[in-house]
């Protein structure tokens, strides 16, 4: 009897020692799952500052690209094109390039109180884009044009008028360019705006266009006149580049004041020596031009 009890202790003890096992067994297998939770929780930490980090840094990239523009006036910028000073860009003067050929000129620079509605730089015009040739509204001339022009201009301003320049020297690549254009039948975009009543397939043939312009010898201008005190123009019937016969010197789809205006621009420009153009009342060629057998092909720029 005595054996059997202590064998029954004895088991108890080794059933006691077996559960003290497992309950490590299980603490450990605890402090394991517990270790790897932590170490997977610091790793998405990690991951998630760096992410940010990364978004932080392309942020500011940005930023910099965006608020540190190019000083325009720094000088060690100094051979990068299209440079403007701070007056040119809030002014919108445009830029002059200065290599003109020997001859020729830039308008402003002799009559300053002329105004400049240069459309064949933009869009602004029978074609309805930027002409060849035009890389900036500037008119140039020959110098003895200008010269011419100056005169004309003194005289105005005593009656408080100014000149009003559409176009004046045209290269050669411009004139080639309406050529082309006129042989695109299915451009019409400006045609209610400068030829309503005319086909651009037989502009070239009424004259109103010329495959050979005066304007490309550079004495030839396009010119309106206005009032000093306000810049409005003397209405003169037409727009200038109406290729209409309205545009006709002696129109009769024009009042009396029109015409008077009309005449009034040719009386002056004929007495400093400018011949008109009977198809378009603000065309006008300076009668000794310096170069009557020449047609330039230099930009405007």
């Amino acid at each position: 009897m005595s054996i059997l009890i202590m064998s029954i202790v004895q088991s108890i003890k080794l059933l006691e020692r077996g559960m003290q096992q497992v309950k490590g067994t299980i603490l450990m297998f605890v402090a394991i799952m517990f270790m790897l939770m932590t170490a997977c929780s610091s790793a998405t930490s990690t991951n998630s500052v760096v992410d940010e980090a990364n978004s932080n840094l392309q942020t500011n990239e940005v930023t910099i690209d965006q608020t540190t523009p190019t000083d325009p006036t720094d000088p060690t910028d100094s051979n990068l094109p299209n440079k403007h000073t701070s007056e040119q860009l809030i002014t919108g003067e445009p830029e002059k390039k200065g290599h003109l050929p020997q001859g020729f000129v830039y308008l402003d620079e002799y009559i300053p109180s002329a105004k400049q509605v240069m459309g064949y730089s933009g869009e602004k015009n029978f074609v309805g884009m930027p002409i060849d040739g035009y890389l900036s509204p500037q008119a140039i001339t020959t110098e003895k044009a200008a010269l011419a022009l100056q005169a004309i201009s003194d005289e105005l301003e005593q009656q408080g008028l100014i000149f009003v320049f559409y176009d004046a020297y045209r290269p050669q690549k411009a004139v080639n360019h309406f050529i082309r254009w006129s042989l695109d039948e299915e451009d019409l975009l400006m045609k209610e705006s400068f030829y309503p009543r005319e086909e651009k397939s037989t502009l070239f043939q009424k004259g109103y266009l010329s495959k050979r312009s005066g304007h490309s010898r550079g004495s030839t201008v396009d010119v309106t006149l206005a009032f000093a005190d306000t810049g409005e123009e003397l209405d003169m019937g037409s727009q200038v580049d109406m290729l209409d016969v309205i545009s006709n010197f002696n129109s009769g789809h024009i009042t009396q004041e029109q015409a008077a205006n009309r005449q009034l621009l040719k009386q002056i420009m004929n007495k400093h020596n400018f011949k008109a153009y009977s198809k378009e009342w603000w065309h006008y060629t300076l009668k000794d031009e310096p170069f009557p057998n020449k047609y330039f092909d230099f930009d405007v720029e």
